[in-house]
């Protein structure tokens, strides 16, 4: 399976370590679960008979599952209409010098931002003025809302508000391309999208009824845009810890990714388990680092220990 990138810029992808990590994911999948899949590339990527993707942010789990029914050349066309309504750059049809000659901005680091700065604002005003996010026409929004946006990120305020500034870039040739692979893989797989709380009964069942749950989980001691606000915290850690438990009491095969050091810090919850769990399990450490991510400028190349963990093979 070639791989693909996903059409969300989401913070701490694994594409880049994709080749890393499946190596240890078991070697004919039925049924898997992408855990916490945010931008779903792991799912997209890993051959198995079907995968589920689970987050419990609505607003990911609705626009992965928005994108993947969605038929390309149709989406392209209303795009377009909302480029053309707010009067968005587009370089993928003009050309990013076209609308560069046309900024009063000798800065060439700012890219397009001056350009698209009003639109990206009427725009972002307009989407957090609806009544209802969880429609089409709100995802096609919020797509371009990420497109268009510092970092080509999401974040949203406590009380659901989109609350990123507008970025240097447009919607380009790399993005459509990426929209299309994955619209097309998606489209070839078996897949369903869960938007739920990983520690509720419901979700908890599918997952043990799955064959194989790969967990990337909101890193303890990271700063990125997912964690804000202390949405996961050491309560949540240790509710996987507890579930890693039941998947090795129960022979179940799971593979989590994590960080277990970084600038001085350590993930201590998780330390401490695999301190305890030595004869049970397998620790594979990651040659790589998120140094370009908007929250890692300072001390980017600080220690830092990024693992996957996974049942130890019985002999």
């Amino acid at each position: 399976m070639e791989y693909i990138k996903s059409p969300l810029n989401y913070t701490g992808n694994k594409f880049r370590i994709l080749n890393q990590i499946q190596p240890y994911f078991p070697e004919k999948i039925n049924v898997m679960v992408d855990l916490f899949c945010g931008g779903a590339t792991v799912g997209i990527n890993t051959p198995c008979q079907k995968v589920i993707f689970i987050d419990n942010d609505k607003n990911v789990i609705g626009l992965l599952k928005f994108l993947a029914k969605s038929n390309f050349d149709k989406l392209l066309v209303n795009l377009e209409r909302i480029i053309e309504k707010y009067g968005f750059s587009y370089s993928a049809k003009y050309g990013y010098a076209y609308y560069k000659k046309q900024i009063k901005d000798n800065n060439a680091n700012n890219g397009l931002k001056a350009y698209n700065s009003n639109a990206f604002y009427n725009l972002r005003n307009d989407y957090n003025n609806l009544k209802n996010k969880q429609t089409n026409e709100g995802f096609l929004m919020l797509y371009l809302l990420m497109v268009y946006a510092f970092n080509n990120d999401m974040r949203f305020s406590q009380t659901g508000m989109f609350n990123l500034p507008v970025g240097k870039t447009d919607l380009n040739t790399n993005n459509i391309k990426k929209l299309k692979a994955y619209i097309e893989r998606v489209q070839s797989l078996n897949t369903e999208f869960i938007c739920g709380d990983f520690k509720s009964s419901h979700i908890q069942e599918i997952i043990k009824a799955a064959d194989f749950v790969y967990m990337d989980p909101p890193y303890l001691i990271m700063n990125a845009v997912y964690n804000e606000s202390n949405k996961w915290n050491e309560q949540n850690e240790y509710e996987i810890l507890r579930f890693m438990n039941y998947c090795l009491n129960n022979s179940k095969f799971f593979v989590l990714s994590n960080v277990l050091e970084k600038q001085g810090r350590r993930n201590e919850p998780l330390y401490y388990w695999t301190t305890t769990m030595e004869t049970e399990i397998e620790i594979v450490d990651i040659d790589y680092h998120y140094r370009g991510a908007s929250y890692n400028k300072k001390l980017r190349n600080a220690k830092e220990r990024e693992v996957i963990i996974l049942p130890k093979k019985k002999k």
